[in-house]
């Protein structure tokens, strides 16, 4: 994931595999969250009066809560760490027991903000209504009609609401009336408790059957993921606010801060850093102790294998870097633009940074600019150890990246190079002429 691989990496199956958790969570969630719990009141109007009452009431609409202390049954949660709280009404309007009349059956859903302390368990919960919104809807559409308020015909305080049917058992013996609630004659067009059952029963099946495919989907995923082929090129950051950086230096100017579990696919090491891909053509450095690398990296990294990326070329660094015309009289670059690495060594220890290991570091820094070199006006590459025995190394930028590539070989590559002295990059005279003699 960086591509600043911020937390998103969807190109990785498990990324999927949450968002289906999410969704199979949600399913799961929406079967046992709690039921509102309907409140009615029989009026002695007739539907269509019923119905203009409400819609000039626009008892229809969503409305905010301020606070949801008062208007909700307490649970396990903290009250005021509720926020943004909405509900809104479910309407039912129908026939009543004695001619002319109409029943009003009223339930709320309150839906809020749950904000934890820990961030990744908050997010909108639904809450039980107490009846506070029910009953005051009813009294407001008595008081509309002229009655008595609908409290002073039920209990003055409201019970906490219960699920309409419980159907984890099977049906029960003796349906459940919702209370205040007169169930319509036979023969009316209401529905009746065992209309109610079976419809339940029905979308539970559907929510059963919805959870169990999303459970399918869940698994495969997961199988997708165990059995896959993954890259064995990827570094993986340790941890989150890892800085990446433009350069292999400290103080380098940060391109952006890694999360936890970001994968970048290496390219070189360079000491004590990690040379990895961004997206594209950008590339960025990340400290090697704070990265996970395969097997197969770590191995051809190791110190004993002289590689790049082991501790031998680590006792050089980058003290300075410029594009700047090239300071010498060579031919393939006299008066061209190049890029100018000024390097010192980082260790008093002479084996550490004799001739061979000048080599090594100047050539991960020919491969690395190679690639990384965006400027048309640059056609070499120089690297000048700041030294006592130090000396001035250089390619044309062509040669670079055939080197880089592999469609030249290392020996052909330093007799190409220019060296000043050349006796700097030799470990031992060599009175014949050696590959790495200046040409």
């Amino acid at each position: 994931m960086r591509i600043q691989r911020f937390t998103f990496n969807m190109h990785r199956p498990r990324n999927l595999i949450w968002l289906l958790m999410f969704f199979f969570c949600g399913a799961l969630s929406n079967s046992v969250a709690a039921q509102a719990v309907p409140y009615a009141h029989s009026f002695s109007k007739s539907k269509e009066e019923v119905e203009k009452a409400l819609t000039e009431l626009q008892a229809s609409t969503g409305q905010k809560l301020p606070i949801v202390e008062g208007f909700v049954v307490p649970g396990d949660q903290p009250l005021d760490r509720y926020e943004r709280a909405f509900y809104q009404f479910t309407i039912d309007v129908l026939p009543g027991t004695a001619s002319g009349d109409t029943i009003v059956r009223v339930s709320a859903k309150i839906t809020a903000w749950y904000a934890d302390r820990d961030p990744s368990k908050s997010g909108y919960q639904v809450l039980a209504s107490n009846g506070r919104l029910e009953l005051d809807l009813l009294d407001r559409l008595a008081d509309k009609f002229g009655g008595k308020p609908v409290t002073s015909l039920l209990k003055p305080e409201p019970q906490v609401p219960l699920p309409r049917i419980d159907l984890s058992n099977g049906p029960p013996a003796i349906p459940l009336t919702p209370r205040g609630f007169s169930p319509p004659p036979a023969g009316t067009a209401a529905s009746s408790p065992g209309d109610e059952i079976t419809a339940l029963a029905t979308q539970r099946g559907v929510e059963e059957k919805r959870v169990q495919q999303l459970t399918a989907e869940l698994q495969g995923l997961q199988d997708i993921q165990r059995n896959q082929a993954h890259p064995n090129n990827l570094v993986i950051v340790k941890k989150s606010g890892t800085p990446v950086m433009a350069r292999p230096a400290e103080g380098s100017h940060i391109l952006f801060n890694a999360a936890a579990d970001d994968e970048f696919e290496f390219i070189d090491a360079e000491g004590e850093w990690i040379h990895v891909q961004i997206s594209g053509a950008s590339r960025g450095y990340i400290r090697r102790n704070e990265m996970d690398l395969p097997e197969a990296i770590a191995a051809r990294m190791a110190p004993e294998n002289g590689n790049a990326g082991g501790e031998k070329p680590a006792a050089f660094r980058i003290e300075r870097e410029e594009n700047s015309t090239f300071p010498g009289d060579w031919e393939p670059l006299k008066g061209k633009t190049v890029k100018i690495y000024t390097v010192q060594p980082s260790s008093e220890e002479p084996k550490e940074t004799g001739a061979a290991a000048k080599l090594r570091y100047a050539a991960s820094l020919f491969k690395k600019s190679s690639v990384d070199s965006a400027v048309p006006s640059v056609e070499g590459i120089v690297v000048i150890f700041d030294s006592a025995d130090g000396g001035i190394i250089a390619s044309s930028l062509s040669n670079s990246r055939q080197f880089a590539v592999g469609s030249m070989s290392q020996e052909n590559f330093w007799k190409q190079s220019f060296m000043d002295p050349p006796e700097a990059f030799r470990s031992t005279p060599n009175p014949q002429g050696s590959p790495l003699q200046q040409k």
